[in-house]
């Protein structure tokens, strides 16, 4: 067995705790509360609880996924109102689907309404038209207004954001305007319709409204199918050595203005190493920036920072097995000034930048587990402390802790998309707090030569505020040759015996094979997996034996489980092509 990094309170303290936190961390459920978080609500529970109506005919609607629907069209003016009147500084986002708009309709989302008729509004409109006003009285004075397609039956994304006296507003990510308002400094949230019927769904409000000028844009890139080839390991030059490079021709060193460059280690690109590249991206950037490499081991440490977002990486052949990025420190590892490298220090990669993406390439860890005798040898190939990032057709090598999926502080939501990739170890490979949907990925456990425990697949920190964590979904569980009924699916990680930190994770619609265990969920650390959030739906295969150690989702519960609710946040994120 592994020696067992994590700390913990002692047992019976552990259980007296999670037991206090058992009724908040039931699975589905309205109105979560997030850090920094004022209200929200995804109408799973079926009613309209914390809402005060001002006509229309409002009701949740379950005919698909729960949502709050006003169905009546002749209607002039029907909102519903919800919050405290207390409320400054507010940010309100919320998911809106217009069923009907007539030639004078809307459909709108409210901010800071100080009555029934004075408020920030958001509304979409006939003719594409999407309007930013103050509403004082029932008199509206535009602050904004954008063209942009309406369209109904289809969901849009609003969010108003304001702060003292000022206020903005976008649609779908697109900023619709902003400006100065005078209404008074506190108020409620709402919804609105006006000659029209619509749903709403995913409101939450968070306390500021500081966020940055326009929310960050999916990435531009939109990720391509790829098939991994999960058998073929990279192959990496000896420790220590650093790739071979060519005097001729000589990298310019300085990142090209139009937004790119060009990796290689012969020296035909920009750049011989991917953090040179990296370093040469402009602080602060506010678009999208290409780092293509070319094929070859690069044998490095590459840190993306938080002021550099929008920066991809991707591969020049398509094949993710012939650009890959390694590194072999452990946790235990000696540092060069003293102490070692810890969990965290070990990565090959880290990521601090939001919006980073990657396609085609590998990141690993080539740790020799048996070359050394250290107390800690957890070995992370990529550690993730951002948002909205996105890897597709990305291998992820490693042993223990290959990928840490964490977020910048335990107060913040780090969401990724993994999509057709490749994530391969056997000691808790997919850990920490961050959010992230891996669909349609293989998940390739590697045997540690017992015949009862060859590891875990997973070990989330979820925050208890937080009520997404890891979603497998559409995938394959694999193993290199680890016997039947030797491999967990998960266990729950208290960092430091953090009693808040409540792992969540889903198994669904996937494939697991013989490898996983009957009972596939275990303890950690004195604190028992029943009080985490673990659940399956509908896998198949020959590991996926329901029995009562194994709690499934309802079909009611379902579709609060997907990659676009995992996902969406507070700013309607959806990278799912």
């Amino acid at each position: 067995m592994r020696r067992n990094r994590r700390r913990s309170l002692p047992a019976v303290a552990a259980a007296a705790l999670t037991t206090v936190l058992l009724t908040l961390s039931q699975l589905g459920g309205a109105q979560v509360a997030h850090a920094a978080t004022l209200f929200s609500d995804d109408f799973a529970d079926g009613d309209t609880a914390g809402w005060s109506k001002s006509g229309g005919s409002w009701s949740v609607a379950s005919d698909d996924s729960p949502a709050l629907q006003q169905a009546r069209g002749d209607t002039a003016d029907a909102r519903l109102f919800a919050g405290s009147a207390s409320w400054a500084d507010q940010a309100v986002q919320a998911r809106v689907k217009p069923m009907t708009l007539g030639s004078t309709g809307m459909v709108a989302l409210l901010a800071r309404a100080s009555g029934a008729t004075s408020y920030y509004r958001l509304a979409l409109l006939p003719g594409d038209q999407v309007r930013l006003e103050a509403v004082r009285s029932g008199r509206a004075t535009p602050l904004g207004t954008v063209s942009h397609p309406v369209t109904t039956d289809a969901w849009h994304t609003l969010r108003i954001e304001v702060a003292g006296t000022a206020v903005r507003g976008w649609v779908d990510g697109v900023p619709v305007g902003s400006g100065t308002g005078t209404l008074t400094a506190t108020g409620r949230i709402g919804v609105q319709t006006g000659h029209a019927t619509a749903r709403f769904d995913d409101v939450v409000v968070t306390r500021g409204g500081t966020a940055p000028t326009s929310p960050p844009p999916s990435p531009t890139a939109t990720p391509t199918s790829a098939t991994p080839n999960p058998s073929s390991t990279p192959t990496a030059t000896p420790s220590g050595t650093p790739p071979p490079t060519s005097p001729t021709p000589t990298p310019t060193g300085t990142a090209p203005a139009d937004g790119s460059s060009v990796v290689a280690r012969d020296g035909s690109g920009d750049f011989t190493s991917a953090q040179a590249a990296v370093d040469a991206v402009p602080v602060g950037n506010a678009s999208r920036y290409t780092i293509t490499i070319r094929p070859g081991t690069y044998r490095e440490t590459v840190t993306i920072p938080a002021g550099k977002p929008y920066v991809s990486f991707v591969g020049s052949t398509g094949d993710a097995r012939d650009v890959v990025i390694v590194y072999d420190n452990a946790s235990g590892t000696p540092k060069p000034g003293g102490g070692t490298y810890g969990t965290s220090g070990s990565a090959s990669v880290t990521i601090d930048g939001n919006d980073f993406t990657a396609r085609h390439l590998t990141f690993a860890n080539d740790f020799d587990e048996a070359a050394h005798d250290y107390g800690a040898e957890q070995a992370v190939a990529v550690l993730t402390r951002a948002d909205r990032l996105v890897f597709d057709d990305v291998r992820f090598l490693g042993n223990q802790d290959t990928l840490y999926h964490n977020s910048a502080n335990v107060d913040a939501v780090g969401r990724a998309y993994f999509r057709d990739c490749y994530v391969e170890g056997d000691v808790d490979f997919v850990f920490g707090r961050g959010t992230g949907v891996f669909d349609r990925c293989e998940i390739r456990s590697l045997s540690r030569g017992s015949s009862s425990n060859n590891g875990y697949v997973t070990a989330p920190s979820t925050m208890i505020g937080n009520p997404y964590g890891l979603l497998f979904t559409g995938c394959v569980l694999t193993t290199d040759s680890a016997a039947a009924q030797s491999v967990h699916l998960g266990r729950p990680w208290h960092p430091s015996g953090d009693v808040n930190a409540i792992g969540q994770a889903v198994f669904r619609d996937s494939v697991l094979g013989a490898h996983v265990k009957d009972s596939p969920w275990s303890d950690m650390s004195g604190f028992s997996w029943r009080d985490a959030r673990f659940a399956e739906y509908r896998n198949s295969g020959p590991g996926s034996t329901v029995t009562t150690d194994r709690p499934q989702l309802t079909d009611t519960q379902a579709p609060t489980y997907t990659p676009q609710r995992y996902l969406a946040g507070v700013d309607g994120w959806n990278p799912i092509p």
